[in-house]
């Protein structure tokens, strides 16, 4: 004797899992307190490379005064020779 009708099978329902659990939570908020350290461990350099930016007038420069009275022509001499070697 054969059932000519399949019997259905109930398949429990299974609730839907959330996306994140509360270890991705952890991991989010561990990289932005790394980054939010890193961005203000680096905020001090930013500020002082922001002063050395400014524009210091030339009559505010300290004088050069060197001994390179008869190496001019020494120092023309090489800056010529290594523009010559590239």
């Amino acid at each position: 004797m054969t059932n000519s009708q399949s019997s259905a099978k109930a398949v429990p329902h299974r609730p839907r899992r959330a996306a994140l659990n509360w270890v991705d939570y952890l991991v989010i908020a561990a990289t932005v307190l790394v980054f939010a350290a890193v961005v203000m461990a680096n905020k001090p350099h930013m500020a002082r490379a922001q002063t050395r930016s400014t524009i210091i007038p030339a009559s505010q420069l300290p004088a050069q005064n060197g001994p390179l009275g008869d190496q001019a022509g020494l120092i023309k001499a090489r800056i010529g020779l290594a523009m010559a070697g590239r």
